[in-house]
Order: C-alpha cells, then structure tokens, then sequence
C-alpha cells in the first residue's frame, strides 16, 4: 500500500498516513464507525471525497489537500506507527519486531498481565470522540452520564 500525504494550505504543515492512520481521522469526523476493518478501497475513496471536512493537526483549520509523498518511492514498504489499543501511546518498533501483532504498549500489556484490565476509555456512540463520565445533575438518586468531550453541540 502506498502512503498519502496531508497537508494544509492554511499553515503549510503536512503528515505522510498509511491506511490505518487516514481511517482514524475519517472516524473522527463520524466516518467508518462501525467498520473495524474498511477496505483500503473504501478508505481512499472516503478520504478523497471528505478531505476538505478533515482538520489540520497544527492550526485546526478545515481543510486538507491530498496528494503523494514528495519521494513516493522511499514509502512503498513504508509503516504506519500502530498504537496501543488502551493508551493510545505508539508501540515502539523494538517492540513490534519481537511481536508484530502487539496491540498494547508495555505498560498496558504489563497490567493485563498482572491480571488487572486497564481502564478502556469511553467514546461518544454519536461522534466517536472520547467521553467522560460525570454526575448528573438532577436531584435525587445520584446518576453517572456520559458527556461527549470533543463537541460541543453534540449531545449524547
């Protein structure tokens, strides 16, 4: 699979995304939700179509330009960093050459090999931005609600 490059036209700041990478961003703007595992076909065509609802990581405008890595050659064996699936931290490459399929940092692998499960944080089922648990406000019986942190008008 061939890298993509994102750039912004607002700042001039730019990031080369393997497919993994460009689905997380294409879920963070409620895209690909309920796909573990889109096809690559799927993923690409999304991006070309919703590039310019994407947010740039430096100036958080709307709006990135796609195009291909500057020496597109370099990046056909190129990998994408893979994140741990309860931290969100990237796992190391050491890490990844002994365990290719590792899906958690040490500290976290660490925990559930004690016998303890990490606390998996919580998303909004709406937006699939993270959530947080707060007290909710009405009198009476103490209630737990989940509130989306990300945005705003989103109401879950």
């Amino acid at each position: 699979m061939l890298a993509t490059r994102l750039t912004c036209d607002q700042c001039g700041w730019q990031t080369i995304c393997g497919e993994e990478e460009i689905a997380k961003r294409l879920r963070a703007i409620g895209l690909l939700r309920r796909a573990p595992n889109p096809l690559s076909e799927l993923v690409f065509e999304l991006l070309r179509n919703n590039a310019s609802r994407l947010t740039c990581d430096a100036c958080a405008s709307v709006g990135l330009m796609i195009g291909l890595p500057d020496d597109a050659d370099q990046y056909d064996d190129w990998q994408q960093a893979v994140v741990c699936e309860v931290c969100t931290k990237p796992i190391p490459a050491e890490r990844l050459e002994i365990f290719p399929n590792a899906k958690r940092c040490v500290d976290c692998q660490d925990v559930a090999d004690r016998g303890e499960e990490p606390i998996e944080p919580d998303f909004c089922p709406k937006c699939g931005v993270l959530a947080e648990l707060r007290v909710s406000r009405a009198s009476g019986t103490t209630r737990y609600k989940l509130f989306c942190t990300g945005n705003p008008a989103c109401r879950l």
